[in-house]
């Protein structure tokens, strides 16, 4: 197979779909990944195919520095 030129994220989003296929019991939490398809698109199409496996969590900075 020829070697491929991608981006991280189109990288990233393939390895997500290719592993969210192959193992029912992978989900994502993650903030703006439903709405806005992540930062950098990494998400684009995965939530329509796995409906109810990515699931956005509440943005807080505040408990993001807390941690």
């Amino acid at each position: 197979m020829p070697d491929r030129i991608m981006t991280c994220s189109a990288a990233l989003a393939e390895a997500l779909h290719e592993e969210m296929t192959r193992d029912e019991t992978i989900f994502i939490l993650g903030e703006d990944l439903t709405a806005h398809a992540g930062v950098f698109g990494q998400f684009k199409g995965i939530p329509e195919n796995f409906p109810g496996r990515i699931i956005d969590t509440p943005i807080s900075e505040a408990g993001i520095v807390g941690v």
